[in-house]
């Protein structure tokens, strides 16, 4: 990492991280949390994207601060998927909103949010109106970005559908 941010010159550096499990397969300690955050610090990361896979908001608690405190940038994630059609579940705006509402009245701290659909199946239509959402309840300051896939064959639509609505960056 250390040759990599030499050569990358001053590059946002950034990790994916699994909230409580960091790199790990399984939930890591408090110590192994923090000591993931300290390390990457030391090694020149940038920005930690940091994201539960069923948005268990308590799994990103801990994880947030121990970044934070290392002085990292934490980007909070909210995980996005879409249903086959006919299928009901939670994954609508609404639960996108509440999501990261509980975020908010945790006060889990974050310099910018993702909404990461890595099923590549989210609709581009839920994709605009969750953007749309997101940007009214945390304003103009707070960095909004979409991270998708190309499964399904909308991710160009999706990422457009995201910058619409005010997205300030798509991977």
């Amino acid at each position: 990492m250390d040759e990599v941010a030499k050569r990358a010159k001053g590059a946002n550096l950034q990790i994916l991280a699994r909230g409580i499990n960091t790199l790990m397969l399984d939930t890591g300690s408090r110590e192994m949390i923090d000591l993931f955050a300290k390390l990457f610090a030391k090694h020149h990361t940038t920005t930690v994207r940091n994201f539960d896979a069923l948005n268990d908001v308590n799994n990103l608690a801990y994880s947030a601060s121990c970044i934070k405190k290392h002085g990292l940038q934490h980007e909070a994630v909210i995980t996005m998927m879409d249903l086959p059609p006919g299928c009901k579940g939670a994954h609508d705006v609404i639960f996108y909103k509440n999501t990261l509402r509980v975020m908010l009245d945790v006060g889990i701290e974050f310099d910018s949010l993702c909404f990461k659909d890595a099923s590549g199946t989210a609709n581009p239509n839920k994709i605009h109106e969750t953007i749309k959402m997101a940007r009214k309840l945390l304003g103009n300051d707070t960095h909004i970005r979409l991270h998708t896939h190309e499964t399904a064959g909308v991710s160009v639509s999706a990422y457009l559908a995201a910058l619409d609505a005010g997205a300030d960056g798509i991977d």
